[in-house]
């Protein structure tokens, strides 16, 4: 039997066009990324600016920041949607920081922030020496009922040394942090309201999971200050796994919001302020404001709470309790309590230590609480007198640093973080007993896709010019009038030397073993060869193997503009049908 063909005209072959799906694409930007481009720049070899990215990229896209120091602000100039956000995020074991040399009382910058972005996606960044670290849009506060942007997740970050607050989210729906790092925000003396996590009228789904936040302080106005607050109407946040010590004021303070659940957190020695404290004079550990609406259907369990015991600031470790089934299972105490392994030691050890029988299988069990524990290695921290960024003051009672070294020498803010499984009756705090799971170390990959130094002239074939050695992922490519370079990379990364001009490659790239713990080395001889192009010819051109649409390395890295990438081909099979449809007219004719 003949089929029948509805089409009558090229019209309709358009109309079929006009309904495909754009894909997502890939940008890479590096601190020296100079190409501008209203397109991705899907490949290390040939970065693009942070700022062009930040004003390009589109729902579903992904921008992985190399490693290095950006000397500008993150501004995300459009939106992601629910399915497909806009995520920013560093590259493979890359520490990107986002840092700022301006002073912060004269401009009032965020590191990383977006007027109007909606469903945005950071992870692995580091912000420092901006007025605030992350914020959304300031919607003119209680004296407006404006909705800001929201929706936006934060994952294995670092806010510090910023003149105000680290992490800040305003007026605006469902906002997601977890396993990072706030501190020594708030040290500017010309704007106040200041702390190291703060929710301002924040609605919908908040939660806050596996975050440190430690000597936050508010040195205008010595009222906030805090490592987290909960602030005019943020009802229903979720507070689980966090750590707060050194803070100036609260490790928790409540105001005008209902509803919050505080579950399996440590807090340790806040209130720090001391005489200098005022509105309120004793933050305490947990500062419930106004009692009668920020003790209202609260869920407060499973926490380890320490105070100073120091008057005027520290006398009281909670201030207007909640009681009854609202609270429980809960250790309080003040001074020197013997609970944790070190927490005033060289790297602060909030991990339970073997005798706190108290806490080590004593938490309740139930709805809200968290199946694994932070996690978090105490080396990412230092004693020491913490270095200061962006033109942001220090305080003398500061006592630790982040090791931004060590974190660098782990391959990034993730490494800081390796939750292990809660089993049977939890324990009390952020930590279940035993040490953290080590996790090994992993080096950046090389800026530029790892060229080489083939040979160049018409025609000619080029020399073996390795590329240098990486932690794995695609290697780079270069070609001038038939010359080219291996480009290869080690630890089962892609090689990808290209010739033009009737140039040839040679040895492909090369694509070693997995890495070492130190995350070096790769041997040669691997797959991933090159590709030749007018009369070119190639050899060893093994095509890399692939997974769900990754290279050898395990790294999505795309090697050609990816927006537009399927459109092409789609023509092409749609004209070839075009072209018979009209063919099968005419003959019928």
């Amino acid at each position: 039997m003949k089929m029948k063909y509805a089409f009558s005209s090229s019209s309709a072959v358009l109309a079929l066009l006009v309904t495909l799906p754009a894909s997502a694409a890939d940008w890479y930007v590096s601190p020296t990324g100079t190409l501008d481009t209203a397109s991705a720049c899907p490949t290390r070899a040939t970065p693009c600016s942070l700022a062009s990215a930040a004003a390009g990229a589109v729902a579903g896209d992904t921008v992985y920041l190399t490693h290095g120091s950006y000397q500008q602000a993150l501004f995300v100039a459009n939106s992601g949607t629910a399915s497909a956000p806009i995520t920013f995020k560093a590259d493979t074991c890359a520490t990107p920081i986002i840092e700022s040399t301006v002073s912060v009382d004269a401009d009032q910058t965020s590191g990383v922030h977006s007027e109007k972005g909606e469903y945005l996606v950071f992870e692995g960044l580091v912000v420092r020496g901006w007025s605030t670290g992350f914020g959304n849009r300031w919607a003119d506060g209680t004296e407006s009922d404006e909705v800001s942007n929201g929706h936006w997740t934060i994952s294995h970050c670092i806010s510090y040394s910023n003149g105000r607050t680290g992490f800040t989210f305003f007026s605006g729906p469902s906002y997601t942090l977890s396993n990072s790092i706030a501190a020594h925000n708030g040290s500017s003396t010309a704007h106040a309201w200041s702390s190291g996590v703060t929710l301002f009228e924040a609605t919908g789904t908040n939660l806050v999971q596996g975050v440190i936040s430690f000597e936050n302080t508010d040195e205008e106005r010595h009222t906030d200050g805090s490592g987290f607050i909960v602030d005019e109407a943020s009802n229903g946040a979720t507070f689980l796994n966090n750590i707060a010590f050194g803070n100036s004021g609260s490790c928790l303070r409540l105001t005008k919001s209902s509803g919050t659940t505080f579950v399996n957190n440590t807090c340790y020695h806040n209130s720090q302020f001391g005489s200098q404290a005022t509105g309120p004079s004793n933050p305490g550990e947990l500062y419930f404001t106004n009692g009668g609406v920020t003790i209202q259907n609260v869920n407060f369990k499973n926490n380890v709470i320490v105070g100073t015991g120091t008057a005027p600031a520290g006398s009281t470790p909670i201030q207007n309790q909640p009681t009854g089934a609202s609270w429980s299972n809960n250790a309080v105490s003040t001074g020197a309590a013997a609970f944790f392994t070190a927490p005033d030691g060289m790297n602060p050890d909030f991990t339970l230590a073997a005798s706190s029988t108290t806490l080590i299988g004593k938490g309740a069990t139930g709805t809200g609480v968290p199946t694994t524990d932070i996690g978090f290695d105490p080396k990412c921290l230092v004693k020491r007198t913490p270095k200061m960024y962006g033109m942001v003051a220090s305080l003398s009672r500061w006592q630790y640093d982040i090791d931004i070294d060590y974190v660098i020498m782990k391959g990034g803010v993730a490494k800081c973080f390796n939750g292990g499984a809660r089993s049977g009756t939890p324990d009390i705090g952020a930590y279940k007993s035993g040490a953290v799971a080590a996790v090994a170390s992993c080096a950046p990959l090389p800026a530029g896709g790892g060229v080489g130094s083939g040979g160049t002239g018409s025609g000619g074939a080029a020399s073996a010019g390795a590329g240098p050695v990486g932690s794995g992922g695609a290697g780079g490519f270069s070609a001038s009038s038939g010359g080219v370079s291996n480009g290869g990379v080690s630890n089962g990364g892609v090689g990808g030397a290209i010739a033009s001009s009737g140039g040839a490659t040679v040895a492909g790239g090369a694509a070693g073993s997995a890495a070492a713990p130190s995350g070096s080395a790769g041997a040669v001889n691997g797959t991933a060869g090159g590709l030749a192009s007018s009369a070119g010819s190639s050899n060893n051109g093994t095509p890399p193997t692939t997974t769900n649409g990754n290279d050898a390395s395990g790294c999505s890295c795309r090697t050609a503009s990816s927006r537009r990438s399927h459109l092409p081909a789609a023509l092409g099979v749609f004209g070839l049908l075009a072209i018979g449809l009209v063919r099968r007219r005419r003959h019928s004719a």
